[in-house]
């Protein structure tokens, strides 16, 4: 299918130069074959240098810029097209743009572009999306005039995630070198340069504000830009084995382990993340080894996955292995100590169950709690869901707070001087009717880990002079986090008290909370990991773990996580002020106001992503809920159960009401 698009293209493209781009595993070989002209190119977006411009001979100027009949991008994943997206500024503008993904992982929206918004796009002539084999797509657009061709490709990435992009990588960079997309993979924003600088002007500022050189020798230019600071890291075959050490293992010239973990190319978590993970029973065993000359995930006698060279791991790859019960690590598998450290980060970032025993020190630059974790790891835990969910989703943590794309660049930004920009507030919504729960609810926010947050304490139809009130607000401020105490009439309707509520809030995201229920201290920390990597535009998470208050029963649920949903626990809903503006806020009703927010957001357009559940408790009495479900329902269809409070690990137990010892309620829950 792929081949046959190309082909026509070629053959119906009239006197024009084309230039046919290829990135990931096995894509040059589609290319043979093609009918090209002397004056046609072929061009590995893989190793084409940031900072080195592609020149297409036969190609005409117009308004200054090089422009061409045909550009095509083939790529092997999306993971791929995602890095080939940062070199893909140094192509020519195009009259045809062709963009072909020979697979992607189950979860994959199709690439519908949308305009850009700005009439760069008025004249578009055709455009075509069809689908290649089972998994694969081919996206055609045809531009009179010509169109910016990186532009084409950012919308089409785009288009595969929702219309919300995410939350940017910062600080805005230049790069030089081979392996430099590796670093920033999917920053159209991001300019190459030559490896001594200086960094272009746009207008009178300089296109980025800190530059990275990769190069595979210690020996490079002095840097000639004054203004812009800059960082060298080598690139992965720097400290290949072959190259540090000798015939006797004693290390040589050329190359030296890595020893930070800011030293490594960090983890494309857009595409390599915890989406499609699966929980998995009785399952088989993988391991990461070598085979015929390269690194593969070998399942007995059939290899899953092949890494590449430089570590990479697709989203294409994870979707392979999540059947796997888990991952067995040989630490000799591995191209040299950056790939290895890059390849088992990716699986890890992917919630991969892996066992490693002892880490090797080669592999410090792994960070200490990832290391920690693989070291500990038997297969016993494993062999139990619950555990083997709880395993994976620290794996995940560990890897994406250390090894992200952002995280790396803030650490790069910290390392150069660079000024951040802060990270967003998150505004904690929580409004009761119980002053009894006050204590309670709040010693939860409390002792939130790894996030900036407010909360906005909405008494609805109560006092905050209460001793019970008064005293749990004194104990929370005293934690020195910032705190809104609201007072709402008895009877203003709850979606409006809600609305004040946010109304009074200063965070650029906002939280809902309930008083009631069971919340670990990483719940919020995870909820942002996961706006970043699924780009939804309201997050949260399923109703996995309930607690039968009337029965003294703790369920686990059958419920699916890391997927696409359209429906959330409402006390875990997460998104941003402006979604809520988009949609029109919290309708004015007494009950469903959860529900009615989600469904204003999938009609908008908007996505909603269900993570992980494991760090969150659903508390249910016998009535008196705004969302009414008998016992049966939470009954039907579980995993696990047990008698009495037995939460999931992750909760860490349950934090001491602040203020005055909490009561034991007997009024109605919402």
């Amino acid at each position: 299918m792929i081949t046959t698009a190309l082909r026509h293209l070629l053959r119906a493209r009239g006197t024009e130069a084309a230039l046919l781009c290829h990135t990931g595993a096995d894509t040059r070989s589609t290319l043979a074959g093609l009918p090209l002209r002397p004056t046609d190119l072929i061009l590995d977006l893989d190793t084409h240098p940031l900072g080195s411009p592609v020149e297409v001979s036969g190609a005409w100027i117009r308004d200054d810029e090089a422009e061409i009949g045909l550009v095509a991008v083939l790529a092997a994943t999306p993971t791929d097209l995602y890095r080939a997206l940062t070199v893909s500024t140094h192509l020519p503008r195009a009259v045809h743009v062709l963009v072909a993904l020979v697979a992607t992982p189950g979860h994959q929206e199709p690439p519908l572009p949308a305009s850009p918004g700005m009439g760069q796009w008025r004249d578009l002539q055709e455009m075509r999306v069809r689908r290649a084999d089972r998994s694969g797509w081919v996206c055609e657009l045809f531009f009179p005039n010509g169109v910016e061709t990186s532009q084409v490709l950012d919308t089409i990435v785009h288009s595969t995630r929702g219309r919300r992009r995410g939350p940017a990588t910062a600080p805005l960079a230049v790069l030089n070198g081979s392996e430099a997309s590796l670093w920033r993979p999917g920053d159209t924003r991001a300019r190459g340069v030559e490896s001594s600088g200086p960094v272009p002007l746009r207008r009178v500022t300089p296109v980025g504000d800190l530059a990275l050189r990769v190069s595979g020798d210690a020996a490079r230019p002095e840097w000639t830009e004054p203004v812009v600071p800059v960082l060298d890291r080598a690139t992965t075959s720097a400290d290949s084995w072959e190259r540090i050490a000798g015939p006797d293992g004693l290390a040589q010239g050329g190359g030296e382990v890595p020893n930070t973990v800011h030293a490594v190319a960090p983890i494309d978590e857009f595409t390599v993340n915890p989406i499609g993970f699966t929980r998995v029973e009785n399952g088989p065993l993988a391991d990461l080894t070598t085979h015929g000359g390269h690194a593969v995930v070998r399942e007995g006698n059939k290899d899953l996955v092949t890494v590449r060279s430089d570590g990479t791991v697709t989203g294409v790859d994870l979707a392979r292995l999540r059947h796997l019960r888990g991952v067995r690590v040989d630490w000799s598998g591995h191209t040299g100590p950056s790939a290895a450290v890059r390849a088992i980060a990716s699986l890890a970032a992917g919630g991969v169950p892996l066992l490693s025993g002892q880490v090797p020190a080669w592999a410090s630059s792994l960070g200490t709690p990832l290391t920690d974790l693989l070291a500990g790891a038997t297969e016993e835990d494993l062999n139990d869901q619950l555990r083997r969910e709880e395993y994976s989703v620290r794996l995940r943590r560990a890897a994406l707070r250390a090894h992200g794309q952002r995280s790396r660049w803030r650490a790069l930004g910290a390392e150069a001087g660079v000024p951040l920009p802060r990270e967003p507030r998150v505004s904690v919504i929580l409004c009761t009717r119980r002053p009894e729960m006050v204590g309670f609810a709040l010693a939860q926010i409390a002792r939130q880990r790894g996030v900036d947050l407010e909360v906005v304490l909405t008494l609805h139809g109560f006092s905050a002079s209460l001793p019970e009130v008064r005293s749990a607000v004194a104990a929370f401020r005293d934690t020195g986090l910032p705190l809104i105490v609201h007072e709402a009439d008895a009877d203003q309707i709850f979606g409006s008290v809600l609305n004040d509520s946010v109304a009074r809030a200063s965070g650029d995201l906002i939280s809902k909370w309930d008083d009631d229920d069971w919340y670990g201290p990483e719940h919020l920390a995870d909820l942002l990991l996961a706006r970043t990597y699924s780009g939804a535009d309201l997050v949260g998470v399923g109703q996995d773990f309930v607690y039968l208050q009337e029965v003294d029963l703790t369920v686990w649920r059958n419920r699916k996580s890391e997927a696409a949903s359209r429906f959330i626990a409402g006390g875990t809903i997460l998104t941003d002020r402006v979604v809520l503006e988009e949609v029109g806020g919290f309708r004015p009703l007494p009950r469903a106001i959860d529900t009615q927010l989600l469904i204003a957001v999938i009609r908008t357009g908007g996505r909603i992503y269900r993570a992980h559940g494991l760090g969150y408790v659903l508390r249910r009495t016998g009535g008196g809920h705004t969302w009414s479900e008998d016992m049966a329902f939470f009954l039907h269809n579980h995993t696990q159960q047990w008698f009495g409070w037995r939460p999931s690990a992750l909760v860490e137990g349950e934090p001491s009401p602040l203020g005055q010892p909490a009561t034991e309620y007997t009024g109605e829950i919402r």
